[in-house]
């Protein structure tokens, strides 16, 4: 599997990952071990704090502006673009509603069980 990334899109990726990885430690710590394995929700609260981190971190990013370099060999100005930042060619920003969907999905499926 190719991941595609642009500016700091890659932090979607550590974020989602780093959000479950502290669920699964705090979850299981306080319910006993197995818990965060066992149910969805724990996984849900991950995602949805993940949703809230790259929604803020993303907006902040895409504010950011371009950056224009002069080439010192032939004088051109190259603009250096600092406010996108993609994972899947989706902006960064833009995560924070899938991923809270999937967190949305998830306590559904918690419900239904």
């Amino acid at each position: 599997m190719v991941i595609i990334w642009r500016g700091y899109g890659w932090l979607v990726a550590v974020t989602v990952f780093g959000c479950s990885l502290i669920a699964n430690l705090a979850f299981n710590a306080t319910y006993g071990k197995g818990f965060y394995e066992d149910h969805k929700w724990p996984v849900a609260v991950a995602m949805f704090g993940a949703a809230a981190i790259c929604w803020f971190l993303g907006d902040a990013l895409r504010k950011r502006s371009d950056r224009v370099a002069i080439d010192k060999a032939t004088g051109k100005e190259i603009v250096l673009n600092q406010s996108q930042h993609t994972l899947f060619f989706i902006p960064m920003h833009l995560w924070g509603p899938v991923l809270a969907a999937i967190g949305a999905v998830l306590v559904v499926m918690e419900i239904v069980e």
